[in-house]
């Protein structure tokens, strides 16, 4: 099965095809999960115990997949500038979320060499989701931006 799926996807790349998007209502889904991803965050924050960990990763998982739903949803007037902005937004939001997370890096660093610290280290899933969440991030913001100018 993977590997008809994967032919589709081959043979639609070869004409040219873009990736296919999610209609236009799923960017209120994307919304609407990243809203009560949130929301159950901060509640479950507030309670105490084992779970709390749990959930709280859970969370920005939710979190994650609701910014990419958004991401991936069409516009209402989805068409060729649409789709040029499109692109030009992932370029830009590439560009400057690997800028900075190089950059935090360097500036971390350099804090804590002021403060006579020893570096620290970040925790796997904190800067996965640090990193992922900013790229989307740079994406919608950009894309917006871009529309507005047109």
């Amino acid at each position: 099965m993977k590997n008809s799926v994967l032919k589709r996807f081959c043979e639609l790349e070869k004409k040219g095809g873009a990736f296919p998007l999610l209609p236009a209502s799923f960017l209120w889904i994307g919304i609407g999960v990243c809203i009560l991803s949130i929301l159950t965050m901060t509640i479950v924050a507030l309670q105490a115990g084992d779970h709390v960990l749990f959930f709280k990763e859970l969370c920005m998982h939710f979190i994650l997949v609701g910014l990419f739903i958004m991401t991936l949803a069409k516009d209402k007037n989805e068409d060729e500038r649409i789709k040029r902005l499109r692109y030009r937004a992932f370029a830009f939001a590439f560009v400057l979320g690997t800028f900075t997370l190089l950059m935090m890096r360097i500036v971390v660093v350099t804090i804590n060499s002021i403060k006579d610290e020893l570096p620290q280290q970040w925790e796997y899933n904190q800067s996965f989701f640090f990193i992922i969440s900013s790229y989307l991030f740079y994406y919608l913001m950009y894309f917006q931006i871009f529309k507005k100018q047109l």
